[in-house]
């Protein structure tokens, strides 16, 4: 199996893990639920360029910092894609199950007035949040690309033989 391949894989398990367990969060109290996001946040950023360094280490030696970005960015697409579709998963189950209303219940009626007149209530509903994950999930792809490209990089120029 390709360097590429193997990491993203991983590297996309990882990711996918790590999304599963921020968004069931969101569905304990709010104190709970952002000391989770805290304690998953740092995971969840090294997460990205450690796939793309680890597939620049299943390189054959000797490793060029070139070929370690161009491993670590297949890596990462592959990495961004698992991640993007676990999110729009979990938001199409959330919007269903009803947790979005139930945090939009949390906001102040001022807040949900001011959506309003801004013609964004519309995204709170579960297609709107589904196409807000999915337009997340494009950015979360580049986001996988350049971390995974950055971290395959690091790791070929550091370690060659």
């Amino acid at each position: 199996m390709r360097p590429w391949l193997k990491a993203g894989l991983i590297g996309g398990g990882v990711l996918a893990l790590l999304t599963i367990l921020t968004n069931l969060g969101t569905l304990l109290p709010s104190g709970v639920s952002t000391i989770i996001s805290c304690c998953l946040c740092i995971p969840l950023l090294l997460a990205y360029p450690g796939t793309g360094a680890l597939a620049a280490y299943w390189l054959t030696p000797p490793r060029m910092a070139g070929e370690g970005a161009k491993e670590g960015a297949l890596a990462g697409i592959i990495a961004g894609v698992i991640d993007g579709v676990v999110s729009t998963i979990l938001a199409l189950i959330m919007g269903a199950a009803g947790a979005y209303q139930q945090m939009l219940s949390q906001l102040p009626p001022e807040t949900l007035r001011a959506l309003e007149e801004m013609g964004l209530s519309s995204l709170y509903t579960s297609g709107g949040m589904a196409a807000l994950s999915c337009v997340g999930g494009i950015c979360g792809i580049l986001w996988a690309v350049a971390m995974g490209a950055a971290g395959g990089a690091i790791l070929a120029a550091a370690k060659r033989d």
